[in-house]
């Protein structure tokens, strides 16, 4: 492939096969990205395929232009909405319903990241498994709510020592727990809770989770039996759209982000080990990714192949990748970008950013051929008179050199020379300049209207009804 000019593609074609690789998107503010975005889209509905689009921007105009392509393809039923920013515009969610103690302890745990003293994570860590343990045993789905108060209530945790099977390691590992938090006291010889330790054991996490039993996020992610189970979701190619408040509500954003992610993490390991796996490849489309990127979400790039899912990652510069203030780092950043095959960028303006595109699309061997052509010619005197000459000699010489070196397929600065709509695709063995068409969308109906479903009702574990206070709900 030569450098100069980079080759133009009037069509590119990714199979099923090739985009459980994953994708990586790049871009800059208006770069071209959401009509990108829309445009994989729509091609995703039209094949009948599934996706997850979870979206940083949480307008109702993003959300209508979503529900609007899915109406074009006749795929309205298919679409389900999380907006814990409105209620009235969101199905119910709970993302504490799947995974065992460890994969929901991870997920609580994300609330508080690596930051503060290593000994209280590990204790609020330890409380958490025994809680999420005893839980798993009982059987009964709970919520944020239920969590919020088994982390500040004697009553609510004598219950679950009284409603779970004593035979079990969970019973003895919360019954280890919750004697650790109490103490004798010394007026009536009994025991009783500490309140102090339990309050240095969880510090401000049981806080955290009841601002997700309460308010706006509470009506849409505490429900027995919600409306949108992730596991479901992709086995059924339905098209889920995630509304993040990051302008708003940016830190309960990020919060939910991490929970909804660990969430996708766990429905992903189970679909691994299920005989079906989705068809064609599901998507998800991960916009604003660095802001609520993991690192234990770098193991699902390599495990999602085998559910055949796509993860599609977009970023606005490299450096957010290896961001050590979240718990990233230079390692995490290259495991998202070598088991990312598929990668697109659109305008950049940061320098690493540029370099490490330029980087991803590799060197090309350049030859270069040098020739040289001479002709000499020599005279001598006459004999007689000094002005007369004659041809003394003729010569001709030819030379040849060939020399090899490396050079950019793409320099840096053609990122930055990008135009809106255009950019540079690069795949595992061809890098292409893209114009990306744009996607007209049909925009006579502005209803935001969804599915919208009466569940099943099922009895939960139900312990913040029964022992949180009205007016403790309403502070």
């Amino acid at each position: 492939m030569s450098k100069t000019p980079l080759p133009d593609s009037d069509d590119i074609n990714i199979t099923s096969t090739l985009m459980t690789r994953h994708c990586l998107g790049i871009a800059a503010t208006g770069g071209g990205k959401s009509n990108f975005l829309n445009l994989i889209l729509k091609q995703q509905m039209m094949r009948g395929g599934g996706a997850i689009h979870i979206d940083g921007k949480s307008s109702k105009e993003a959300a209508l232009e979503f529900l609007n392509l899915a109406r074009q393809h006749d795929r309205w039923q298919d679409v389900r909405i999380i907006n814990i920013a409105d209620p009235d515009f969101s199905n119910t969610y709970n993302p504490l319903l799947r995974g065992d103690q460890d994969e929901v302890t991870s997920r609580i745990m994300e609330l508080i990241g690596t930051k503060g003293d290593p000994f209280f994570r590990g204790q609020a860590a330890r409380g958490m498994r025994a809680i999420a343990g005893i839980l798993k045993v009982i059987g009964k789905p709970y919520n944020f709510g239920d969590l919020n108060v088994l982390m500040t209530n004697e009553a609510a945790m004598k219950q679950l020592l009284e409603d779970a099977p004593k035979a079990t390691k969970e019973y003895s590992d919360f019954k280890i727990f919750f004697d650790q938090m109490t103490e004798i006291d010394p007026k009536t010889g009994k025991r009783k809770l500490n309140a102090n330790k339990l309050q240095h054991t969880f510090g401000d996490l049981s806080s955290r989770l009841h601002s997700y039993y309460v308010g706006t996020a509470g009506r849409v992610l505490n429900s027995y039996a919600p409306e949108v189970d992730l596991y479901q979701a992709i086995k059924e190619n339905l098209l889920v759209y995630v509304a993040l408040p990051m302008l708003n509500k940016r830190e309960a954003a990020v919060d939910f982000a991490k929970f909804f992610i660990s969430d996708l993490k766990t429905a992903i390991g189970q679909i691994q080990n299920d005989k079906y796996k989705p068809h064609p490849t599901y998507l998800t489309l991960m916009d604003e990714f660095s802001s609520y990127a993991q690192p234990s979400l770098a193991p699902v790039f390599e495990q999602a192949r085998s559910a055949n899912v796509c993860l599609f990652p977009f970023i606005q510069t490299y450096s957010s990748l290896t961001d050590s203030e979240a718990g990233l780092s230079d390692d995490f950043a290259a495991k998202v970008f070598g088991n990312t095959w598929n990668k697109i960028s659109f305008l950049l303006q940061e320098p690493e950013s540029c370099e490490m595109m330029s980087r991803a699309a590799g060197e090309i061997l350049k030859e270069s051929v040098s020739e040289s052509f001479g002709e000499s010619l020599s005279f001598a005197s006459g004999e007689d008179d000094s002005s007369a000459l004659r041809t003394g000699g003729r010569g001709k010489s030819f030379g040849k050199s060939i020399s090899y070196s490396y050079s950019a397929v793409v320099r840096p600065e053609d990122f930055r020379n990008l135009k809106d709509g255009e950019a540079i695709y690069i795949g595992r063995n061809s890098v292409y300049k893209l114009k990306v068409p744009l996607v007209i969308l049909n925009k006579d109906n502005k209803t935001l209207d969804f599915p919208r479903f009466k569940m099943p009702k099922i009895q939960g574990l139900s312990v913040a009804e029964r022992y949180q206070t009205l007016s403790e709900l309403e502070m």
